[in-house]
């Protein structure tokens, strides 16, 4: 797992896995255009992806179908590769015009006139590999798509046994390598208008027959011997009666504006939130949330939300993003949102204009105050988001003046001359040599006092936020102010990520 910030790693570990299955492909992760849909091939007789051929079986039943946890899906398109040797694809056994290989799927209860759909089987006779593509669109015209926060069904096929294969071997999604007379086909889902592309994808595995038992996944019994049955069973990780699918909109980033016309990112969070972290992509004069954006390829920001529990919750285990938004023009700085404009003092946030590789873009990253409940960002119900940022295009501000407490003539040197300094400016008797009140403050009183002067603060900070302070020098003493110190530095150096500026806020 990638980090950008180390002293809360592990707050950001993602606990999501994939089980070890062989049929099992991470299609996309982090990319712009990456959903966190899965794509799978079923076989009917088993419930799940795995079918071991028996003596002497003529037809294997296949369905396609997708995990749809994206909102708008309105169309898509895939290939299926087989085994010339072993396999054929049947016709379609669909009566409707135009409904080839979809009749009784989640795809046909969706279509709405006029729809597309193209859904054959292809091989040598038009200059492919043996196999089967598909594509549809619901609608051409109606808002038709597939119900989120289900398995939809997507097609249902039978293969012809022509030769009982000799190993394991596949009925495999496939993108850009079929065709039918044209063009290779791709493997996507239409999502609001836009090409996406499904995380994982879940291949059909055949076995032959005389091997080990295959798990079925819904019949209540160890049907491989192996001590799980059903969806307890590693193998049934693709069936439908196993896929647990998040609820959607439960965590996600999205784009907005606010009152002032300035473009905002938001976040929904089902629990209160202690940190996130994101990246945003410039092009073709737009907004879009992407994971590929870092100081190199080896340190890239992943779109994570961590919640108060510690978990947290990225593309691959049901984070959404939302669609791309029209670029403001030059940003020139990222500022605390509504959701934590309070919070400032204890939390941490800090971004990159800059990144290394994966621009033109930025990155945020952010943590709570970790020892306040009250700081957390709260929870968000239906319909509602957090504003968590403000991309700003205003000019940045002048270069923060550094300054020690207690520095009162500004030397970077603390002594009993300052003491003096202090006093005379307390008493009305001198002006303050620079613009810098806090530097007279060296308890962080909000006040220039007598009594601060016997203190000679040692703490460093900047005219805009001072990190420490007398006041800690009293609490800790001397020794306990410089592990303090260390630690406000270090913590700086972790949070600003590495190795490279960052602004932090």
């Amino acid at each position: 797992m990638r980090r950008l910030f180390g002293w809360v790693a592990v707050l950001m570990f993602c606990c999501a896995y994939l089980p070890a299955q062989d049929n099992v492909q991470v299609f996309c992760q982090g990319a712009a255009n990456c959903i966190p849909d899965q794509m799978e091939v079923i076989f009917d007789s088993t419930g799940n992806s795995t079918l071991q051929l028996a003596d002497g079986q003529a037809t294997i039943d296949v369905t396609v179908q997708t995990v749809t946890q994206s909102e708008g899906v309105q169309g898509w398109s895939y290939g299926l590769a087989h085994d010339g040797n072993s396999f054929s694809i049947a016709p379609s056994a669909c009566d409707g015009a135009g409904l080839d290989y979809l009749c009784g799927t989640d795809a046909q209860a969706a279509l709405v006139n006029p729809f597309f759909n193209v859904s054959t089987a292809v091989g040598a006779a038009v200059n492919s590999p043996e196999g089967f593509i598909s594509a549809v669109v619901l609608s051409f015209i109606a808002p038709a798509t597939l119900t989120t926060g289900q398995t939809n069904t997507m097609a249902k096929l039978t293969y012809n046994v022509d030769a009982v294969p000799g190993e394991s071997t596949m009925i495999r999604l496939a993108d850009d390598e079929l065709s039918n007379n044209g063009p290779t086909v791709a493997l996507n889902i239409t999502v609001a208008g836009e090409a996406k592309l499904p995380e994982t994808l879940v291949h059909g595995q055949v076995l032959p027959p005389g091997g080990p038992a295959v798990e079925i996944c819904d019949n209540g019994a160890d049907d491989d011997g192996d001590g799980d049955a059903d969806c307890d069973d590693a193998d049934c990780a693709g069936a439908a009666n196993c896929v647990v699918v998040p609820p959607v909109g439960d965590y996600g980033f999205s784009f907005g504006t606010n009152a002032d016309g300035l473009v905002v990112v938001n976040m929904s969070n089902e629990l209160p939130a202690l940190a996130f972290q994101f990246g945003v992509s410039y092009g073709d004069d737009s907004l879009s949330f992407s994971g590929n954006l870092g100081t190199d390829q080896d340190r890239l920001v992943e779109l994570l939300i961590t919640d108060n529990a510690g978990n947290s919750h990225g593309v691959g285990n049901g984070l959404t993003v939302g669609a791309a938004i029209a670029a403001p023009g030059e940003i020139n700085g990222i500022l605390r949102g509504v959701a934590n404009a309070g919070f400032e003092g204890g939390d941490f946030l800090a971004f990159d204009l800059d990144p290394g590789v994966g621009g033109p873009g930025f990155f945020v990253g952010y943590v709570s105050d970790l020892d306040s409940d009250a700081n957390q960002l709260p929870a968000t119900g239906d319909g509602e988001s957090n504003q968590i940022v403000v991309v700003s295009s205003e000019a940045p501000p002048p270069p923060v003046e550094d300054f020690y407490r207690g520095d009162a003539d500004g030397n970077g040197r603390i002594n009993v001359a300052d003491a003096v300094l202090v006093i005379q400016i307390v008493l009305g008797n001198m002006n303050a040599r620079y613009n810098c009140p806090d530097a007279l403050d060296a308890n962080e009183s909000a006040r220039v006092t007598l009594p601060v002067v016997l203190l000679l603060a040692y703490g460093a900070g900047t005219c805009i936020g001072p990190l420490g302070g007398a006041v800690l020098m009293q609490m800790l003493g001397a020794v306990g102010l410089f592990v303090f110190m260390g630690s406000q530095i270090s913590l700086r150096k972790s949070l600003i990520g590495f190795g490279m500026p960052m602004r932090v806020v």
